[in-house]
């Protein structure tokens, strides 16, 4: 069964997460283009026209590496603010030209920034029943 929490599951969610992005990223061809220049031979330039593609991704970088250190501190999650945010930072990823995308990323970290802050609390009350 699949446990939620502890964040091992969804770090192991954001790296996969993380490799179909690359490999979108890749194969699309909407990124950049691709061509002969007269002066340097190959040339790639990149085409964004908006931020939304990079705030997506800096998402789940900033997603991957968290869950990667409260893997690393051995704290509990949440199980529903988890799967909120691997909900959110499904659509976020996979609708890279939609506006909608702002919105999944923004929730996404909101997600992330509620867990992380339950995750510290729950470590602290029980570290004071302990010593209790």
């Amino acid at each position: 069964m699949i446990d939620f929490k502890k964040p091992r599951t969804p770090f192991l969610f954001t790296t996969l997460l993380i490799i179909l992005t690359i490999t979108y990223v890749i194969l699309d061809d909407r990124w950049g283009n691709f061509g002969m220049n007269k002066t340097v031979g190959n040339a790639w330039d990149f085409n964004f026209t908006s931020i939304t593609p990079v705030l997506s991704v800096l998402v789940l970088f900033i997603s991957f590496f968290s869950y990667g250190i409260m893997w690393f501190f051995d704290l509990k999650l949440n199980k529903t603010f988890a799967l909120f945010n691997l909900a959110f930072l499904i659509p976020s990823v996979g609708m890279m030209s939609s506006g909608v995308q702002f919105g999944y990323s923004l929730f996404a970290l909101l997600m992330l920034a509620v867990n992380i802050a339950y995750a510290i609390g729950f470590k602290k009350y029980d570290k004071k029943q302990n010593l209790q």
